[in-house]
């Protein structure tokens, strides 16, 4: 760790540097460059923008929402990858590659005797329909004495073979791009629709020719995808238009810069976290509707290996679980809440279906599949989850609590089916429980627990703590509504039974469980955060070290990061360091793209553990706390960091920067957006309070401190 001194040295230079270089991120931290490709293609760099995104080089773009093939065969939809190119220059002296993250480009740079060429590939960040690969050739000045000849590049298409999930048809040339209409094979429900695909695209030739009389020239490959012909031709025409005036790509990084501007999380010192952080931000995000998105962007939600993945019996197949809700939304709610808002319209979009499922399983209001992907209908193929996984309805009801407590949203109530969304949740969960009269609690039986190597238990402790909140959170949502609900809703919330060994202090998993049962993953430690559930220290205490000792070791990711969120909150920050390092045997290099495991196994580009590793470093050491009536801050400094500041974190339509160094946090208030709460700070160990207003930061020794809403709920 730093020594005070130095902390204090590095904090001026730090200071010095922000007031120059303003919102210029550190190239150090965005970029990750490699002088050669990953040899497990599967561990390759990925753009997107919520609506289309591809793995570079190969030769697959998958599209938002389009998926083929009938129930557990569901998965996404291969297109042929236009955009992919290979360039190479004979004579070459050197390649790099690098993927900038704070401008969602990726680059291959080869440099030779004669020229220097740079391919740049992205999706564009605003518009949406669009993938691009420039090529720029530049001629160096090593060669001046001589006449100056033509300088070839070798392009190579990988844009592959024919679809097996989609059948295209050529149809006419568009402005000097290729036309093709494709149709998925099979639908996901018997008898459904298939959806249908636009691609345009730019045809790529088998070499470029700077010529003898030019020193640089940029050539510009645009694909067009849409579920609309005339939208297609559209997107097509204005990337074609702005890349001819030169704009097309500082159209894309500005749009980028935009969403860094409005959030992100900085630290200094430690520079594998700041790029773990501002990778794992960066594949999220690149899996999200952009900021700017129309309102008509029919979002499908996010799967745990994102929009780039997602084939035929890998990475989930694309399929959207409990994954979205409980790992990646939460840090996306505190710093984009309205890209949260499109993580739960992805739900709304499919509630008449959730109704249905519910209805066929015997039960009221809406159960949400443990797999969903286009129709909102179950699509899980193994027959555990699908069969007993029910807490996935829990964790969505959550996460609306979440964004409500966060945003009082009300329009969302009243307007985009958030009322109907939440009731219809905990109707379903009312119906779910059944009175025990040994126990005289309601309980939840035959249920798998979010620990998969378990099914048909009864009373998880999980489970029946999500379903409580579901039916606690609806019946307020109501009364602040002024509407009514079943009058055993109440009773049910406040006699819900969780398991507790009242001997050994602590929560059983589920009935029956003892402490030597192998788990694979976090459970029961997810009671004290994110839930937040009420209990001792001393119990928290023991839940986390009973389950650590359990826990597979060879799980999924996201589980370190919950531990290490759990021993900050106590206090134990060796211990919460030691977890929190689990994380990075997740990370491949050189492109930052997560694994499940952490021996490369499993779902690639594992966005669960991203969110899990994120929510880590803003709950675990920021200490940010979303509670029903304030937001608690009490940051702790990251091992091997200076400062540690989450800036344009919203709270209530206020953005708010959390800066805290070595001695001392920084709070400021830097913008109220309309219909924003007047919002009010009080220092605990002080008890001085404070009204925020705009641009005037309040300063003061590191602990706790507490922001209260002028409206609570």
């Amino acid at each position: 760790m730093m020594s005070k001194m130095g902390c204090h040295v590095m904090l001026l230079v730090l200071l010095l540097i922000k007031v120059s270089l303003a919102m210029v991120l550190d190239d150090e931290a965005t970029v990750f460059r490699s002088d050669s490709l990953p040899s497990n293609k599967n561990f390759m760099a990925t753009v997107g923008n919520g609506y289309v995104a591809t793995a570079v080089y190969s030769d697959t773009i998958f599209m938002n929402g389009l998926f083929n093939g009938e129930g557990g065969a569901s998965h996404r939809a291969r297109i042929p990858a236009t955009v992919s190119v290979t360039v190479s220059l004979d004579g070459s002296t050197s390649q790099s590659y690098a993927l900038d993250v704070a401008q969602g480009v990726f680059s291959h740079t080869i440099q030779s005797k004669v020229a220097n060429v740079q391919q740049r590939t992205y999706a564009h960040q605003f518009y949406t329909r669009l993938l691009v690969t420039e090529i720029t050739v530049n001629r160096t000045d090593a060669m001046a004495t001589r006449e100056p000849e033509p300088i070839r590049v070798d392009l190579k298409s990988n844009m592959g073979g024919p679809s097996d999930d989609v059948e295209f048809h050529d149809g006419p040339d568009f402005q000097g791009g290729k036309y093709m209409l494709g149709k998925i094979k099979q639908p996901e429900l018997k008898g459904g629709d298939k959806p249908i695909v636009h691609v345009l695209w730019t045809p790529v030739p088998d070499n470029i020719t700077l010529p003898a009389d030019q020193s640089s020239q940029t050539w510009t490959f645009i694909t067009s995808i849409s579920s609309n012909q005339k939208e297609a031709e559209q997107y097509f025409h204005d990337g074609t238009n702005l890349a001819g005036k030169g704009r097309l790509y500082t159209n894309h990084t500005q749009s980028w810069l935009k969403v860094w501007e409005e959030g992100r999380i900085e630290t200094t010192g430690n520079l594998q976290l700041q790029q773990a952080i501002y990778g794992s931000l960066y594949y999220i995000l690149s899996s999200l509707p952009p900021l700017n998105a129309p309102k008509d962007f029919e979002f499908f939600g996010v799967s745990p290996g994102g929009l780039a993945n997602g084939k035929y019996q890998a990475d989930y197949q694309g399929h959207i679980f409990w994954d979205q809700a409980t790992w990646m939304y939460p840090p996306i709610l505190l710093l984009h809440p309205e890209l949260a808002l499109s993580m739960l319209e992805s739900r709304t979009r499919v509630l008449d279906a959730a109704k249905g499922n519910a209805r066929k399983r015997g039960y009221n209001g809406a159960m949400f599949p443990w797999e969903s992907a286009y129709t909102g209908h179950e699509v899980c193929p193994a027959p555990g989850p699908l069969k007993y996984e029910h807490h996935v309805t829990g964790d969505i009801a959550f996460a609306a609590q979440q964004y409500f407590l966060s945003t009082m949203d009300v329009n969302f109530l009243l307007y985009q089916k958030g009322y109907d969304f939440i009731t219809s949740m905990a109707q379903f969960w009312a119906s779910r429980t059944q009175y025990d009269d040994n126990k005289k609690k309601y309980v939840i039986k035959a249920v798998m627990p979010p620990d998969e190597y378990h099914e048909n238990v009864d009373n998880s402790a999980y489970t029946n703590i999500v379903a409580m909140y579901s039916l606690k959170f609806a019946s307020k949502i109501a009364k602040l509504l002024g509407k009514a609900t079943p009058s055993n809703w109440t009773d049910i919330v406040d006699n819900m039974y969780i398991p507790f060994d009242k001997t050994l202090q602590y929560h059983p998993e589920y009935d029956g469980y003892n402490t030597n049962i192998k788990i694979k993953q976090a459970d029961v430690i997810l009671l004290g955060y994110p839930l937040l559930y009420n209990m001792s220290e001393q119990v928290y205490r023991n839940d986390l070290t009973i389950y650590e000792r359990v826990t597979d070791e060879k799980g999924p990711a996201m589980t370190w990061g919950i531990f290490a969120t759990g021993w900050l909150q106590l206090g134990n920050i060796t211990k919460a360091n030691s977890l929190f390092a689990r994380n990075y045997k997740n990370i491949q290099e050189p492109f930052k793209v997560w694994t499940e495991t952490s021996f490369g196994a499993g779902a690639v580009n594992f966005m669960t553990g991203m969110g899990g590793f994120l929510q880590a470093v803003m709950n675990g050491y920021g200490g940010i706390r979303l509670r029903e009536n304030q937001l608690d801050y009490y940051p702790t400094l990251p091992e091997d960091t200076t400062n540690f500041n989450i800036i344009g974190l919203d709270y209530r339509l206020n953005k708010l920067n959390f800066e805290a160094d070595c001695n001392q946090i920084r709070i400021t208030l830097t913008r109220q957006d309309k219909g924003h709460q007047q919002l009010r700070l009080k220092v605990m160990a002080t008890g001085q309070e404070h009204v925020l207003q705009p641009g005037v930061p309040v300063v003061f020794s590191r602990g706790v401190a507490s922001i209260f809403p002028q409206t609570t709920l």
